[in-house]
């Protein structure tokens, strides 16, 4: 059964708030922690960052697109 316009807005709306709230938990471990992270460590962490940054830009578009659907 496919969900409605406002269902599919929730749910990115979700996405968007768990991703952010992970984002935040993730730049205070990084302040805590960092000096003791191997170089290798802190790639994979930015590598971890620009996939999320990616994540929520295209939840982002989504989202828009969903509210512009909406406002029809």
């Amino acid at each position: 059964m496919p969900k409605t316009i406002q269902e599919q807005l929730d749910e990115v709306e979700r996405d968007i708030k768990r991703y952010t709230d992970f984002d935040v938990a993730e730049k205070a471990r990084f302040d805590r922690e960092c000096y003791l992270w191997t170089a290798e460590d802190r790639i994979d962490w930015q590598e971890t960052q620009l996939s999320n940054a990616q994540y929520l830009s295209e939840l982002n578009d989504k989202r828009v697109a969903l509210l512009k659907e909406l406002k029809r």
